[in-house]
């Protein structure tokens, strides 16, 4: 199946797009479509985050890779990971990249962070779950109360 995302555009300039982890081979397509900024969510492992990156990075775009292995059950290290992730998100939407997010399945770590983003950005709880639903309505489903609360304590730490 071929990588699907739609770019929402924030801060009137930025944009942000949700995804499952691309294949390697689709990886141009997203530079083809004006994407400046690929953040992975992967566990240290990596689960291909290398060759995301490496191929990401070939392209031209800016590549981050944020070492979380679980939405469920995040540690201390992985906190100060997405703490560090939602600023360079925010600082990149702001100047006007337009950025994806991506985990495995692009259902729970990439919902949290993108949460978080849109949270920290100043938008209720409602207009984040709106705005994330426009751009990937299975992660949108996936962001059950317990990975909001998740993410509700890392924006207020």
């Amino acid at each position: 199946m071929a990588l699907r995302y739609v770019f929402v555009q924030i801060f009137g300039r930025g944009r942000l797009a949700l995804s499952e982890r691309p294949k390697i081979k689709e990886i141009k397509k997203l530079n083809n479509d004006q994407c400046d900024r690929v953040i992975t969510i992967l566990g240290g492992r990596g689960e291909n985050a290398r060759q995301i990156g490496l191929e990401v990075e070939s392209c031209r775009m800016h590549w981050d890779w944020i070492k979380v292995g679980k939405a469920t059950s995040v540690s201390l290290a992985e906190r100060i990971e997405l703490k560090h992730a939602i600023v360079t998100t925010l600082t990149a939407l702001k100047s006007g990249e337009s950025v994806i997010i991506h985990c495995s399945a692009g259902l729970h770590r990439t919902g949290l962070l993108a949460y978080c983003v849109l949270r920290s950005a100043g938008m209720t709880r409602n207009e984040a779950l709106e705005v994330i639903t426009k751009m990937r309505k299975e992660t949108a489903l996936a962001l059950e109360e317990r990975y909001l609360s998740e993410a509700e304590n890392l924006i207020l730490a």
